[in-house]
């Protein structure tokens, strides 16, 4: 495992000397040092260290929280503050830079090093964190089945490019409007009831709503998701996927007596997190063959053939909230097989607890 490499930024000659020998003998490198906060910018950038050890008070215009400030924004590089000071006002300035630990002098080789590797793991569980959280934004943005998502008492947080595509609101028009204000006559009481109710489960059952779109249009859509809670337990949002819509008809002229249409040809498959089916679209009919009744007594697994490791897509959904883009085989009733592109993206439950994930099936 290649070493990380440290940088050290400190004006005293024998300090920066002794902490070079320190890390040395820890198996870091350092790979430079400085001893103002200018030059440590400067370094920063032609070097790119995994960490900074930083000085906070160095002499010359740019003390060590303001390079820390600089390095830290503009290339997310973590940095430990070294110090002597205990001065309230200094540390209060020092936190506002969001350092990721603290070495007070005079330190020993065990504080240096367990707040190195606390610090070094910190920042990348961070980037992680952020990866993560980029690639679910991605996903929910620009997935080909349409998402909403409520806040406690029913008003939209989010919705994403597939639902403003098909009730023909935007982002804006819609953030922060109570769901009920578009629903159509029968559906408000319906949604209300329902909505209680979802708030008290982990994963609802369909719900069917007549939507009034943005044109004047009414649609029958049905949805099913799950709610995400927060640190505490908390109910903090809905995460619902649409399931399946009717044609929409004039308000003023009532519903048509049409049947239920697939939301284009994405098959979408609902899960719960060990690989169980608990929902199909009408899309995934068509595509593998069988019922959703059938489906529902079927295990992932059980769909995909051995160049596909279904456990896999189900543990990536578990620990990553989503699945990547990915290649796979399924099989069809009629006992051939398909190769699709596969994503999807967990619904949480209680505590944050994963209680399903939505999977979207794309043939190739």
């Amino acid at each position: 495992m290649k070493s990380k490499i440290i940088m050290v930024v400190e004006d005293e000659l024998i300090v920066a000397e002794d902490l070079t020998h320190w890390l040395a003998g820890l198996g870091y490198g350092v790979g430079a040092r400085a001893a103002n906060g200018q030059e440590a910018v400067q370094r920063c950038e032609a070097t790119r260290p995994d960490l900074v050890l930083m000085d906070i008070l160095l002499p010359g215009d740019m003390d060590g929280i303001q390079a820390a400030e600089v390095i830290r924004n503009r290339f997310d590089i973590p940095v430990v503050y070294i110090t002597a000071s205990s001065d309230e006002s200094t540390l209060a300035r020092a936190k506002v830079t969001q350092p990721f630990g603290y070495i007070l002098k005079p330190f020993d080789e065990r504080s240096l090093y367990s707040t190195i590797e606390m610090a070094l793991y910190k920042h990348e569980s961070e980037k992680r964190l952020r990866e993560s959280e980029e690639r679910f934004r991605l996903l929910f943005e620009h997935a080909p089945v349409a998402f909403h998502a409520l806040d406690a008492d029913g008003h939209v947080v989010q919705v994403n490019r597939a639902w403003q595509e098909l009730f023909g609101y935007t982002q804006e028009e819609i953030a922060g409007r109570w769901l009920g204000e578009l629903l159509g006559p029968g559906s408000v009481d319906r949604f209300i009831a329902n909505f209680t109710q979802f708030k008290r489960t982990p994963v609802t059952d369909s719900v069917t709503v007549d939507v009034v779109c943005k044109d004047g249009t009414l649609m029958t859509a049905t949805f099913k998701g799950s709610i995400a809670v927060d640190e505490r337990g908390r109910f903090a949002m809905t995460q619902c996927v649409l399931e399946t819509r009717s044609r929409p008809g004039i308000l003023s002229g009532g519903l048509p007596d049409a049947p239920a249409l697939d939301l284009g040809n994405d098959a979408i498959l609902l899960l719960t997190p060990d690989g169980m089916i608990t929902g199909a679209n009408r899309a995934a009919e068509a595509l593998l063959g069988w019922h959703a009744e059938e489906l529902r007594s079927m295990n992932l697994r059980e769909l995909t053939v051995a160049t596909v490791d279904a456990g896999e897509v189900i543990a990536r959904v578990l620990s990553a909230d989503i699945v990547d883009r990915r290649v796979a085989s399924v099989r069809t009733k009629q006992g051939g097989s398909l190769e699709v592109v596969m994503t999807g993206v967990a619904l949480h439950g209680r505590a944050a607890k994963v209680e399903g994930a939505c999977l979207i099936l794309q043939r190739r």
